[in-house]
């Protein structure tokens, strides 16, 4: 699997299961709808009070998984998650997300929360045959 291959399942499975570290060391996953790429980076928001805020700010360092079911295949992507703070940037992605505005109604527009994570490894299976690295 090539990147834009590897891009175009992720859109296509449309949420990932993103692992963070919890307070108490120990692991925490859960389904995040992350499937906007611009350039080299992946982006998905959150909202400003959950508990993934405060694990990825103690240990940025986190990994997703998408996959599908029905085809034992997934692909893999570790990395930092930084904040994205370049107005521009979330102004285009509430553009292409319009589900952002119905996640957050007029008077919570700071609770908005832009994440990006920019790929250091990129591993993808195709049924249950081992992974190969991506190159991103």
């Amino acid at each position: 699997m090539n990147r834009d291959e590897a891009i175009a399942y992720i859109k296509d499975a449309e949420f990932g299961y993103l692992a963070t570290t919890g307070a108490d060391g120990a692991p925490r996953v859960r389904p995040v709808g992350m499937d906007t790429v611009y350039g080299d980076a992946i982006y998905f928001f959150t909202f400003r009070n959950t508990r993934k805020v405060a694990e990825i700010t103690a240990n940025p360092q986190v990994e997703v998984v998408w996959s599908k079911p029905g085809t034992m295949s997934q692909v893999r992507v570790r990395g930092a998650m930084v904040e994205e703070t370049d107005p521009e940037v979330q102004g285009h992605f509430k553009a292409d997300n319009p589900m952002v505005a119905k996640l957050l109604p007029p008077g919570a527009e700071m609770l908005f929360l832009l994440y990006k994570l920019v790929p250091e490894t990129v591993e993808a299976a195709a049924t249950l045959a081992p992974y190969d690295q991506v190159v991103w």
